[in-house]
């Protein structure tokens, strides 16, 4: 578990030092926010590092779990991503990192400690029911486009803040020249720095597929779409499952994300910062990905359009279990049924305009004219 300490004195440099007139310019607000990120990863990340030993020392038979078969859920943000991913892993026989494995108990030893102490915790009344419920119903204020929750599946990508190795760096540091590697992962990241965030990541794997039973892992992750090459070299069997949406949708929505990070941990200037950035990597994120993977075997690789999982979701996740090869039980037969009827009444209430972005439909058009092409994206409508 090394940490890219390069990169942590770089971000928390700029953020003191190099940040005004960027979205992360330091005011009161973003000088707390900084503070405690100064005071609290430092513990976090021994307290993580304490709990691996222990791992070691009482559960050393999870080092020979095997990880087969991992399926990757890739794409830009805003394609549909979580909404595939938590419909997958409704299948009983599938498993993924939640919020609370993934800040509070990535290791077996913290799992453990935990399940004990909510066994206490319902002998005398579930007192602790009252904390995660003013939890979840923050994180539901702050996140209204992407539920989180502490037991909702996650993008185990946050993993890698453990070690300050991520794109996702992005949201708290918004200082693109930093992070911009990220971006094109497999192509610009020196390979010495690939091979440690994939050995973490693997010992991350291994400790919870074997808490979880050997159960299928699925893992969820637009900022996995320009590594799909360090990830198949570490895991040779993978699936990839390919995401695909319109960018008339996927950029304005995309910023709108952003933007709500930005303002989250920080006072930008304008509502709607770092648009070049996202229309930047998003680029990428179309392409790349899909021109990697389409070598690989039909029972390792599927895209999928966005509209035709919206439309229809079970007979997409029909269509994928069939190319991977995976058999669907009974039990999440019906499951699929009832998500299905779900999926029909759901309306978004993620609402944005291209005019208060200062963005315009000829722009994205034109920006993507080339995906659009490949993709035969139609020519929506959109909000002015």
């Amino acid at each position: 578990m090394r940490t890219n300490i390069r990169l942590y004195f770089q971000t928390m440099y700029y953020a003191f030092f190099r940040s005004r007139g960027t979205p992360g310019r330091l005011t009161p607000k973003r000088f707390l926010v900084l503070v405690f990120l100064f005071l609290f990863y430092p513990l976090w990340h021994f307290s993580i590092r304490i709990a691996y030993l222990l791992d070691n020392l009482f559960y050393p038979e999870h080092q020979l779990q095997e990880i087969r078969q991992p399926i990757f859920i890739i794409g830009n943000f805003r394609s549909g991503t979580t909404f595939l991913h938590r419909l997958l892993v409704k299948d009983r026989n599938a498993t993924s990192l939640t919020s609370w494995e993934i800040y509070v108990a990535p290791s077996i030893v913290g799992r453990k400690l935990l399940h004990w102490g909510m066994r206490l915790n319902y002998a005398i009344g579930n007192p602790a029911q009252l904390l995660l419920n003013t939890f979840d119903q923050i994180m539901a204020e702050y996140s209204s486009m992407h539920k989180i929750g502490l037991n909702e599946p996650e993008e185990d990508g946050l993993v890698m803040f453990h070690i300050w190795s991520s794109y996702d760096l992005l949201a708290f540091f918004p200082f693109p020249d930093l992070i911009r590697k990220y971006f094109y992962y497999d192509d610009q990241i020196p390979a010495a720095v690939r091979e440690r965030d994939m050995l973490y990541y693997h010992e991350v794997l291994k400790k919870h597929i074997f808490s979880h039973h050997g159960k299928r892992y699925i893992s969820k992750n637009p900022s996995y779409s320009p590594k799909v090459r360090t990830l198949h070299k570490e895991f040779p069997d993978a699936k990839f499952i390919n995401l695909v949406r319109n960018p008339l949708q996927v950029i304005p929505s995309s910023i709108s994300l952003l933007s709500n990070h930005l303002h989250t941990y920080g006072e930008p200037e304008t509502d709607y910062a770092l648009q070049d950035t996202v229309i930047e990597y998003s680029k990428h994120w179309y392409l790349y990905p899909h021109r990697y993977l389409k070598r690989l075997p039909p029972d390792q690789y599927i895209r999928i359009r966005y509209t035709d999982l919206v439309a229809d979701p079970k007979g997409t996740v029909e269509r994928i279990y069939h190319q991977f090869g995976l058999e669907i039980s009974p039990e999440y037969e019906r499951v699929l049924q009832l998500e299905a009827k779900k999926a029909k009444g759901f309306r978004s209430n993620h609402r944005y305009s291209l005019k208060s972005m200062g963005l315009n439909k000829r722009r994205i058009l034109r920006e993507f004219a080339g995906i659009n092409r490949q993709l035969h994206f139609e020519n929506i409508k959109q909000k002015k």
